[in-house]
């Protein structure tokens, strides 16, 4: 039993990220909060000079914007921290923005410019992924950069999350060997489940606030671009399955990336306007992904896209 809730899926990847200390993470907090009253509507001003040149598609101005926003940021904190500066490159909240993501925000490519001047599709692409980056790190660490609402919510999902942690341990080190404590584990068991689940939908709900962030929106548009593109030169297969992984994109976004996505489905399943059309779809993409076996017929699959971008939708991302 132990195997069905600590193995590997988004959760198990939560629970083993690295930890900022605590002292580090509330010394972190302080200060962005001394800043915010020092520097009176400072990120909001950026954060709205960002979101106006997303809205008139400069979405390298955009980018430039939001790096030198953060990258004021960073260097306040580095001075602030000392020796003890490494822990911004490590997640304040993994559910939020994950080490991979702090280190390609933070380490800027060298040809920086060159995105920040692109006008190619793909690139746009990047530099939306990687404004939200710099957003959702920002916010980890306390700056209100899209309201103050997600910021209570962060507080409690990190609490959350080490409830969870915590649960994990007690579980693990229980011996339940002895036929009689089959039911203790059981209940335990379902106890955990229960917080997860919980869990999942809190998260959910940080999404769709992040969803309303116009480089989120317009990030997924351009993703979708491909499948609508696979769709009308008539290559169905393709598109479907450009579909799904747009959906995965999608949830690993929300902080649900990873482990059986039949699983994932099923734990936000009353979300889904049409869960059990998903459920169907998704069982019979991920099979033919993993055996490299079987057919998606050119109306089966038309479905199929159809369920993922109505999914989508569902999540906060309409894409049509």
């Amino acid at each position: 039993m132990e195997d069905l809730f600590f193995g590997d899926g988004w959760l198990a990847d939560l629970l083993k990220q690295a930890r900022v200390p605590a002292s580090v993470k509330d010394r972190v907090r302080k200060k962005i909060q001394s800043l915010a009253r020092e520097k009176i509507g400072e990120w909001e001003k950026d954060w709205r000079e960002v979101e106006d040149l997303l809205s008139r598609g400069e979405v390298g101005k955009a980018l430039e914007k939001a790096v030198i926003s953060l990258d004021g940021t960073v260097e306040v904190l580095s001075d602030l921290l000392g020796e003890e500066k490494a822990a911004l490159e490590k997640p304040f909240s993994p559910f939020m923005v994950r080490s991979r993501e702090i280190r390609k925000i933070l380490h800027h490519p060298e040809d920086l410019k060159d995105l920040i001047d692109s006008d190619d599709d793909l690139d746009a692409v990047i530099s939306l992924e990687m404004i939200n980056d710099a957003r959702r790190l920002l916010a980890s660490w306390g700056a209100g950069v899209w309201g103050e609402e997600p910021l209570g919510l962060i507080h409690r999902l990190e609490q959350d999350l080490e409830e969870l942690r915590k649960s994990q341990a007690a579980f693990q080190d229980s011996e339940y060997g002895e036929e009689e404590n089959i039911e203790k584990e059981i209940e335990d068991a379902d106890r955990f489940a229960t917080m997860a689940t919980r869990f999942a939908r809190d998260l959910l709900e940080l999404h769709l606030l992040n969803a309303a962030n116009p480089e989120v929106g317009m990030r997924f548009i351009l993703l979708w671009e491909t499948v609508r593109q696979l769709r009308d030169d008539g290559d169905i297969p393709a598109a479907a399955f450009e579909a799904l992984q747009v959906l995965e994109e999608a949830l690993g976004l929300a902080g649900l990336g990873g482990g059986e996505l039949l699983q994932r489905v099923d734990l936000l399943y009353d979300i889904f306007s049409d869960a059990e059309e998903l459920r169907k779809a998704s069982d019979h993409l991920v099979s033919i992904s993993r055996d490299g076996d079987g057919v998606i017929r050119p109306e089966e699959g038309r479905m199929y896209i159809e369920t993922m971008e109505s999914a989508l939708g569902d999540i906060g991302l309409r894409v049509g």
